[in-house]
């Protein structure tokens, strides 16, 4: 796996190879402005139309894409979004579960990390 960038600053892109094909999915997750939809945010950004919502419209999933939102609201916070949005790009390797687990780990994980903090 590939990483560029730090979420700290604003952006990061992760390329992941599996068994020595060349970039199966991207990961990129990036702060955003409060206001959008995990949904709006597939169709708008990848023309996907046809997702299915997970984790309270939080996740919005399709057989080769995924994207999440972590919100960051409250004293200590920024305020602003984080989009996390993940994407098969290898044709065939497809999967609507797959990618409604992977997302759903992926954000979990983020949100532990406490990525809404400000740095002191």
């Amino acid at each position: 796996m590939d990483s560029e960038g730090n979420l700290a600053d604003g952006s990061v892109l992760c390329k992941v190879n599996v068994d020595g094909h060349d970039m199966i999915l991207t990961l990129n997750s990036e702060r955003i402005d409060t206001g959008d939809s995990a949904r709006n945010i597939l169709r708008s950004r990848l023309s996907i139309g046809q997702s299915k919502p997970a984790k309270g419209g939080g996740i919005a999933y399709s057989d080769g894409a995924a994207v999440s939102l972590v919100k960051c609201r409250g004293a200590g916070v920024v305020t602003e979004d984080i989009s996390t949005l993940i994407r098969v790009l290898e044709p065939g390797r497809e999967d609507e579960t797959a990618m409604k687990n992977l997302i759903s780990g992926y954000t979990t994980a983020l949100e532990k990390s406490q990525p809404c903090t400000k740095a002191p």
